[in-house]
């Protein structure tokens, strides 16, 4: 290792952190990687791996480096881990030069309520929303119109999987049952909302890097295809009637902050018009469209460069492994799938890379 070599340290290691341990390795970066054995970047051919077992391995290893290396620079690349470190290591944002950069902004952005709070401020769109633990024998149901989607406020667990998934109430008996069945915790960190419809080809989303809440540089996209509820397999660049106010509400709800990092706006149409859904304060999911958008993107991220050309084709990014079980579904859907995966120039995957296909191959194993 060269001492003038630039240093960086990733928290997380999902399919976002792998796309950045690529990119920041091969610019030359050396790259620390912190993660469980079983997220996908750890099997990549970069950069240097810490394991860690449970929550409570994360805040020592984290006050060991810093020890080692004062304010290095470090890259958050899930929402998890950032929530716990947020919950239970706040001193974390001291020690470290960390990105996503803004506590502040961060607190906003990790709570969909206090998220609907600071959207009140621009005049943008959000679901009527309601906390459970707000529910009681004297609250009068009939304001309600059901059916009402039940989802999480914040995440409240990390390593342990919440018993409790995103559902939908059709009706006040349902939601009473529901509401028996949660403990406090629960019910404090989960919000029901307006349900604003099942069609998921009415998801949007806005993927971008700010700098203190100004835009770097962004992308409008739909959610073509879905895994599940919440998991896209498929995406595509937007340019149509909505794209224009997507891009315009999330500079603008963003720029009410000083955030400094990589997120995604969610957006859904509902009565023609745009309403906000969340904001996710880290590396997105099809974080890898962006590098397809914007050639240049990391080093311009960094201010190692001027320029950020934009390719001017309309690009598309999808996981080739959900992909095909949406589309075995719905055989429908295979011209579609067919015509983004021959896109050769236009198109790119989320873990593939003929480069580094450990990590694909332990994709399919999983």
């Amino acid at each position: 290792m060269s001492l003038n070599q630039k240093q960086i340290l990733i928290v997380g290691a999902g399919p976002q952190a792998l796309f950045l341990l690529r990119e920041y390795s091969r610019i030359g970066y050396l790259v620390t990687l912190v993660g469980r054995k079983n997220e996908i970047a750890m099997y990549s051919r970069y950069g240097t791996k810490l394991l860690v077992n449970t929550e409570h391995d994360l805040i020592p290893l984290l006050s060991k480096l810093a020890l080692k290396k004062p304010l290095q620079n470090c890259l958050v690349a899930s929402g998890f881990y950032l929530s716990f470190l947020m919950e239970y290591f706040p001193e974390f944002f001291t020690i470290f030069n960390v990105i996503p950069k803004n506590v502040e902004a961060l607190s906003i952005f990790l709570n969909k309520l206090n998220t609907y709070q600071l959207a009140e401020e621009i005049s943008c769109n959000y679901p009527k929303s309601i906390l459970l633990s707000e529910l009681t024998n004297d609250t009068d149901y009939s304001t309600f119109t059901f059916p009402q989607i039940v989802k999480w406020n914040q995440d409240i667990y990390l390593y342990e999987k919440p018993a409790f998934k995103t559902c939908l109430v059709k009706n006040v008996k349902d939601l009473k049952n529901l509401h028996q069945t949660l403990i406090d915790r629960e019910k404090n960190a989960l919000v029901m909302q307006e349900f604003l419809g099942a069609d998921l080809q009415n998801n949007f989303s806005y993927g971008a890097y700010f700098r203190q809440g100004s835009l770097v540089a962004g992308i409008c996209v739909n959610e073509v295809r879905h895994y599940r509820s919440g998991v896209s397999s498929a995406v595509q660049e937007y340019c149509g009637e909505f794209a224009k106010s997507i891009e315009e509400k999330s500079i603008q709800l963003i720029g009410e902050t000083a955030y400094t990092g990589f997120l995604d706006v969610e957006f859904k149409i509902f009565n023609g018009e745009p309403y906000l859904l969340e904001v996710n304060p880290r590396p997105f999911g099809f974080i890898r469209i962006m590098k397809l958008k914007y050639p240049d993107l990391i080093p311009y991220t960094l201010g190692e460069c001027t320029f950020n050309p934009k390719n001017p084709k309309q690009v598309q990014w999808m996981n080739i492994l959900r992909d095909m079980l949406v589309v075995a579904k719905n055989p429908k859907k295979i011209p579609n799938m067919l015509s983004m995966l021959f896109n050769f120039s236009g198109r790119t995957f989320d873990v593939w890379d003929i480069r580094d296909l450990k990590p694909f191959f332990q994709q399919i194993k999983r």
